[in-house]
């Protein structure tokens, strides 16, 4: 037999005793230093308390040798000390009798280990606890515990290592806390002495920055829940980095002063100059608002198809950082957003680390964008909040406090829902509505979107979106979903996309404008078809009199010439007047139809609503202007006007058109100037969309009294151009909204209101934007005008 089989049949015959585990002092060295590997984790760990305490005010303060943690909280009694928190890793939090989920309005609690208190030990070797509970006594109580002296011995028992209490009157705090603590009815006061390490003035702006972003960096409002640091040492640094920026004249980023509040992050500023989503999940349904720049694009609600999350609170919100959002994001906070950090995950309102740090990607974005760089978004690009709230079952916090939330079913949930209905939702607007316009993303407004081309992006991917039974769309956007103009290329497509959006909303009305300008469409197209038939047929029967020879050496010619405009008068021969005459037929006859379309509409109404009117009115004046720059172009153009479009360098062609057309046609009471310093840009564009481009801009110098127009023309990064004009007239007239003056039928001047509107129009068929310089000093009034040459390449 052998020895094992005989010691099983002896333990088998012998009575069972019962063992117990016995805890050596080295357990405070496992869950304090080797568990809080971090400094500021073991910041983060106090402050938790404190929040979960109930408190409003925290106040971290440091010392030469010592830490202290103060807050107004709801504090501990004498059996708190004794049976909660001197019972380690007993958890009051985790052993409370209420659900998380029982009461919305109630903070949820942060922490759960029963392990925090530990993190002291990371920070100092002696640790004074003072403490006075909530409406029971007004005795503090305090412990003074050194860890030392539990690293003596390992094989000493926990429970031997004696802590020492007292009995106090009042708290006891540095001069900088004494006015915070002789008001603390209740709350604790934490001191750690002979600090394990030195804080630098470098490690304390970190750590207010990682404050900053452990609380809540969306704004303070939610969680009622404020941090201040008090660093008298540093007060001297703080007042010189003041009077520097005030010196200078610049705006002092909160992130480089240490004493006073944590700063929580305020995204309303962020809000309205960019993009971006909010998923909810409330009462069975999952909502989604995505808002781009201030303006409310769509609101839709879908069936939830996450029940581990159903009532969880789950809350994600993501901004899309466009270039302009991130020059504004690092302004107002005093680093790049990508240092900063992405999407961060809260959990009953107390942020998981490091979800969300720089280095980290728990959601996987930045492994999906390596998939299609040009087509998905990436850590880089966004930044945002998600929130969860609920038990350890759900959402537990890794032991390690660095390692995120440890994998259940509800985290895979969380994971699902915020890649396909936070960020996927966010890109499906982005990747088609912004990115193909470049600079989009150095605009802070809709100016671009604003246009005919931006707002039937915007109706596609909208009606993408709502493309499917499941999806209620509650509400959208008028301003950038609705009839685009019909003179614009995206007209029928944007019909198409606006029918997808009227029968998902049952909006009749809607349908019945659609109806309508698709009968004026067809219509004004059958009529421009007609004439164009007539036109040429009346070109080819003159042309027949013109020899291929003469018709050989005038195209020879117009190649042999350098500038697109002659230097003097010429008389008008036979080809050119074919040319002049057949593209005014054409639009001639466009402003018939207008007309006999406006006349249709409005038969027995004994009155048309100005929004008809001007809207009509707006047609015919853009095609009457064509007329004038057809008549203007007839004399002076090297180049035949058969095609609308034309494949020129656009700086030079703005120039010459300026110095030999503008010039020349304009009144001697305006001089008008043009600078080139642009080394050229090629792309295809409609020449008389420059001749609306200036003439307007003219005018409406003109008409607010200037004496003097400049042109001048730069480069805009490697394949843009940038026009600036400058008027020494009246400007604006108080009152007025420059971010309205681009708006059809919105006047300052008492012209029609059209003028501005058709540059913006253009432009926006261009590829380019126009926007009022508010920075430049003096009288008159400036305009920006930029171009890219991508989309007209295309």
């Amino acid at each position: 037999m052998s020895n094992v089989e005989t010691l099983s049949r002896n333990l088998k015959g012998a009575g069972t005793t019962k063992l117990h585990f016995d805890v050596s002092t080295g357990l405070k060295r496992v869950l304090g230093r080797e568990l809080i590997t971090n400094d500021e984790v073991a910041i983060f760990e106090m402050v938790k308390n404190s929040f979960d305490a109930g408190a409003t005010d925290v106040h971290i303060y440091f010392g030469d040798d010592n830490v202290v943690i103060a807050d107004n909280g709801s504090g501990m009694s004498y059996d708190d000390l004794t049976s909660k928190w001197l019972f380690v890793a007993y958890s009051a939090k985790r052993n409370a009798k209420e659900d998380f989920r029982e009461k919305a309005t109630d903070r949820h609690l942060a922490g759960s280990k029963g392990i925090g208190r530990f993190s002291s030990d990371r920070l100092g070797a002696e640790l004074i606890l003072q403490t006075r509970p909530k409406g029971r006594s007004s005795t503090v109580h305090s412990l003074d515990i050194d860890w030392r002296k539990f690293e003596k011995d390992d094989q000493q028992h926990f429970e031997q290592v004696p802590v020492e209490y007292r009995e106090t009157d009042d708290f006891e705090a540095p001069s900088a806390l004494v006015k915070f603590a002789a008001g603390l009815k209740n709350g604790t006061i934490i001191e750690l002495r002979r600090l394990r390490h030195k804080w630098s003035r470098k490690d304390l702006v970190n750590l207010k920055a990682s404050l900053a972003k452990l609380i809540n960096p969306f704004g303070a409002e939610t969680d009622k829940f404020n941090i201040y640091l008090d660093v008298p040492a540093e007060a001297g640094e703080d007042k010189r980095l003041k009077a520097e920026a005030a010196k200078a004249k610049k705006e002092l980023p909160s992130r480089e002063l240490l004493n006073g509040r944590v700063g929580n992050f305020i995204f309303s500023e962020l809000q309205a100059k960019t993009t971006f989503i909010v998923v909810e999940i409330s009462g069975g349904h999952l909502h989604t608002t995505l808002t781009d720049r201030g303006e409310v694009v769509y609101k839709i609600r879908e069936m939830n198809p996450y029940d581990r999350l159903g009532e969880s609170g789950f809350r994600c919100e993501i901004y899309y950082l466009n270039q302009s959002a991130k020059v504004t994001f690092a302004r107002r906070v005093g680093v790049q957003s990508v240092n900063f950090g992405s999407v961060f995950l809260f959990r009953n309102d107390f942020r998981v680390y490091p979800i969300g740090e720089t280095t980290d990607d728990w959601f996987g974005f930045d492994r999906r964008k390596q998939q299609g760089y040009s087509r998905f978004l990436g850590t880089r690009e966004i930044i945002g909040r998600v929130d969860v709230f609920g038990s350890d079952d759900d959402f537990q916090e890794a032991s390690s406090r660095n390692a995120g939330l440890i994998e259940t079913p509800a985290v895979r949930q969380l994971h699902k829902a915020v890649m396909d209905y936070g960020l996927k939702r966010l890109e499906k607007y982005v990747v088609p509505v912004s990115w193909p316009d470049k600079l989009e993303s150095e605009s802070d407004d809709l100016s671009r979107l604003m246009t005919d081309p931006g707002r039937a992006r915007v109706s596609a991917a909208v009606a993408n979106l709502v493309d499917s039974d499941d999806v209620e769309l509650l509400t959208y956007s008028k301003r950038l979903i609705g009839l685009i103009n019909e003179r614009s290329g995206e007209f029928e497509s944007s019909l198409v996309s606006l029918r997808a959006i009227a029968d998902k909303t049952g909006d009749k009305a809607l349908r019945t404008k659609l109806d309508n300008a698709e009968k004026r469409f067809e219509e004004l197209r059958k009529s421009e078809a007609e004439a164009r038939k007539v036109a040429d047929k009346e070109r080819a029967a003159a042309e027949t009199a013109t020899t291929r020879a003469e018709k050989a050496e005038a195209e020879a010619d117009v190649e042999r010439r350098r500038s697109h405009f002659m230097e003097a008068f010429v008389n008008l021969d036979a080809s050119t007047i074919l040319n002049l005459h057949h593209q005014i037929t054409i639009y001639a006859v466009d402003i018939g139809q207008q007309i006999e379309n406006l006349l249709s509409d409005t038969v027995g109404q004994k009155s048309v609503p100005r929004e008809v009117l001007l809207k009509a009115m707006d047609q015919i004046a853009f095609l009457n202007r064509k007329i004038e720059s057809i008549t203007k172009f007839a004399t002076k153009a090297n180049f035949k006007l058969d095609s609308e479009r034309i494949q020129a360098n656009l700086p030079a062609f703005i120039t010459e058109y300026i110095q030999h057309v503008a010039k020349a046609s304009g009144s001697a009471r305006v001089r008008i100037d043009v600078t080139n310093d642009h080394s050229g840009m090629t792309m295809r564009f409609n020449p008389i969309d420059v001749s609306i481009i200036v003439d307007n801009l003219i005018s409406n110098a003109r008409r607010a009294k200037a004496s003097r127009v400049t042109f001048t023309l730069s480069a805009l990064g490697k394949n843009g151009m940038e026009l600036k004009v400058t008027d020494n007239g009246n400007g604006l007239s108080r009152g007025a909204d420059p971010k309205r003056i681009f708006e059809m039928g919105y006047t300052t001047t008492g012209g029609s209101g059209l003028g501005l509107y058709h540059v913006r129009q253009v432009l926006g068929e261009m590829g380019g934007s126009i926007e009022v310089d508010e920075n430049e000093k003096g009288s008159g009034l400036t305009f920006m005008i930029k171009v890219s040459s991508s989309k007209g390449d295309k």
